[in-house]
C-alpha cells in the first residue's frame, strides 16, 4: 500500500517537473508565450447557376492576384444578353427608319414651298405683265379719262403676295410640328436604348463575374468541379490558403501573464528564423486546451495553455503553421 502511493506521489512529482521544464524551456521566465500561425481558407463560389467551361489550376498550386482559376457560362445569361442585343439593334433600326421617313416628308414639305412660290410668282408676274399693258394702253389714250382697274390690279397682286407668305408660313408650322414629334419620338426612343443598354451593361458584369480569378496569393487548397459540370448558385468550385497566416494562437501556460488585454499589440516571431517577425494585435481569448502538437514536448505528459488569438496583417514572411514567440 506505501509503495503504491510513493509511486502515485513519484508519478504526480514527475508531471509537475515536467511541466515546470516545458514552461522554463518555452519561455525561460519571460513575459514571452508560444503560438502557431494559421491561415483563413476561402472558399470561392458560385453566384448563380452556371456550367464549368474549364478549370486552370489544380490543388497544391500557387496562384498570384489576377490568375484565372474556373471559366463558367451561363445558358440563361447568355441567352438574356442576347435579347438585349437584339432589341437594342431593334431599337436603333427604328430611329433610323423614324429619320429616313422626317427627312423625307421634309423633302414634301420643301417641294411644296417650291410650289406655292412659282405659282404665286407666275400669278403676280402674268398680273404685272397685265397692269404693265394696261399702263401703257391707258397712256396712249390721253382723251379717256383713268379707271380704278389699275389700282385693282395693284390690289390683287399685293393680296397674291399676301396670300403666298400665309401658305409658306402654314407650310413652315407643318415643318416645326414635324420636328417637334420627330425629337420626342427619338428621345422616346433613346431612353428605351439606354435603358437596354444599362441592363445589358449589368448582364455583361455579371457574365463576367462568373469567371473566378485569385485576389491574392495563395495557395489551390481544393478544386471542387470539372469541365463540363453544372453547378447551383452558391456552390464552392475553388478554396484557397492563403501564402502567409493572418492570425495566431497564442497559448499561456500556468498562472503568468494573465493579464493581457483585449487590443494590445504584440511582436510575433519565428522560432526557426528569428529575423522574421511582424507586428500583431490580441484580437480575443478562449479557453484552456491542450496546447497544439507542434508545441508539445515529447514526453506522456500533455501540456495545457489559455488560449489567446492574436491577429497580423498578411503582409508578412512568417509561414503557415509555423511555431512562433510572442512578446
Amino acid at each position: 500500500m506505501i509503495g503504491k502511493i510513493n509511486s502515485f506521489y513519484l508519478i504526480i512529482g514527475l508531471a509537475f517537473a515536467t511541466m515546470l521544464s516545458v514552461n522554463t524551456q518555452y519561455f525561460k521566465g519571460s513575459n514571452a508565450f508560444l503560438g502557431v500561425t494559421y491561415a483563413k481558407k476561402y472558399q470561392i463560389n458560385a453566384e448563380k447557376p452556371a456550367v464549368i467551361e474549364q478549370t486552370h489550376v489544380v490543388s497544391g498550386q500557387t496562384v498570384a492576384p489576377g490568375q484565372i482559376l474556373v471559366e463558367m457560362s451561363s445558358p440563361e445569361l447568355q441567352l438574356e444578353i442576347q435579347k438585349l442585343e437584339k432589341e437594342i439593334e431593334i431599337y436603333r433600326s427604328e430611329m433610323d427608319e423614324k429619320q429616313k421617313l422626317m427627312e423625307s416628308e421634309l423633302s414634301l414639305f420643301t417641294a411644296e414651298k417650291r410650289l406655292i412660290q412659282n405659282e404665286t410668282e407666275s400669278k403676280i408676274k402674268q398680273l404685272e405683265t397685265e397692269l404693265q399693258l394696261n399702263r401703257k394702253l391707258t397712256s396712249q389714250l390721253i382723251d379717256i379719262p383713268a379707271t380704278d382697274s389699275l389700282s385693282g390690279k395693284s390690289l390683287e397682286i399685293e393680296a397674291l403676295r399676301a396670300r403666298g407668305l400665309l401658305e409658306l408660313d402654314a407650310v413652315e408650322i407643318r415643318i416645326k410640328d414635324l420636328r417637334q414629334d420627330h425629337q420626342f419620338d427619338q428621345s422616346q426612343i433613346l431612353a428605351n436604348i439606354d435603358f437596354a443598354q444599362q441592363e445589358l451593361n449589368w448582364k455583361l458584369a455579371e457574365q463576367q463575374k462568373l469567371n473566378k480569378y485569385a485576389t491574392f496569393s495563395g495557395v489551390i487548397d481544393n478544386v471542387y468541379v470539372k469541365p463540363g459540370e453544372q453547378v447551383q448558385a452558391f456552390s464552392s468550385v475553388v478554396s484557397i490558403n492563403p501564402v502567409h497566416p493572418s492570425t495566431v494562437v497564442g497559448y499561456l501556460v500556468g498562472s503568468k501573464d494573465r493579464d493581457r488585454e483585449l487590443g494590445e499589440e504584440v511582436m510575433v516571431r519565428s522560432l526557426e528564423q528569428s529575423n522574421i517577425e511582424t507586428l500583431g494585435k490580441i484580437i480575443g481569448f478562449g479557453s484552456v486546451v491542450e496546447l497544439p502538437e507542434i508545441l508539445q514536448k515529447s514526453t506522456a505528459v500533455k501540456a495545457f495553455g489559455l488560449e489567446i488569438f492574436i491577429e497580423i496583417t498578411e503582409e508578412n514572411r512568417l509561414p503557415v503553421g509555423e511555431k512562433v514567440m510572442i512578446k
